[in-house]
C-alpha cells in the first residue's frame, strides 16, 4: 500500500442531503445515498466552504504580562458559485439539469452540505469509513459573478452549524 498526496482538483465531492442528518457527526451511509451530488454544478475556482478561524478574547489574570488571548466560538465561510443549464430548444432553464439552482435560489433557504475531499476522485460514491465535513447553511440571495464564461450564479452561505472531519457510519 502506497501513501500519497491528494491533489484537489477532481477530488472534491459535494452532497446536499434531502434533510438534516439524524447526528451530524455520525452521518449514515444510507442518508448520504439519499443526498443529491452536486459537485460537476459547483464552480471549483471561488468554492468556499469551511472555517475561517475562531474568534478570540482576552482572558489573562493579573499575574499575566502582556496580551493573553484564548479561542472562542468558532467561525465559518460559504459560497458556492452554481452553472446554470437551459434546454437549447427554448433557452428556459431545464427542470434537471436547474435543479441545483432551483433549490438554492431563494433567500432564506436551509441546505445540508456534506464535503468528502479525499484521493478518491469525486465521481466516487462516498462510502462508510469515508472522511467528510458536515455544513448546515442558510443561503442569500444568488450574485451574478463576472460575465465571463458560463451563465452562473454564486450563492453566498451563512453557516448555521458544522461537524468537521467525521466519519460515514454504517446505515
Amino acid at each position: 500500500m502506497a501513501v500519497v498526496k491528494s491533489l484537489a482538483d477532481g477530488h472534491i465531492k459535494l452532497t446536499m442531503l434531502a434533510s438534516a442528518p439524524a447526528d451530524p457527526d455520525a452521518i449514515t451511509a444510507a442518508e448520504i445515498a439519499a443526498g443529491t451530488d452536486i459537485s460537476s454544478w459547483v464552480l471549483f475556482s471561488n468554492y468556499k466552504l469551511g472555517p475561517t478561524g475562531s474568534s478570540t478574547i482576552d482572558e489573562k489574570s493579573l499575574a499575566v504580562a502582556g496580551n493573553f488571548q484564548a479561542l472562542d466560538a468558532s467561525n465559518y465561510e460559504g459560497s458556492i458559485t452554481l452553472f446554470r443549464y437551459y434546454v437549447d430548444s427554448t433557452g428556459l432553464p431545464d427542470v434537471t439539469g436547474d435543479a441545483t439552482f432551483a433549490a438554492l435560489k431563494t433567500k432564506g433557504t436551509t441546505v445540508h452540505l456534506v464535503e468528502r475531499e479525499s484521493y478518491k476522485l469525486s465521481t466516487a460514491a462516498m462510502a462508510t469509513g469515508d472522511e467528510y465535513s458536515y455544513f448546515e447553511a442558510i443561503t442569500d440571495d444568488p450574485k451574478r459573478v463576472d460575465m465571463k464564461g458560463y451563465v452562473k450564479r454564486e450563492i453566498p452561505l451563512a453557516i448555521q452549524n458544522a461537524a468537521l472531519n467525521k466519519v460515514i457510519v454504517a446505515s
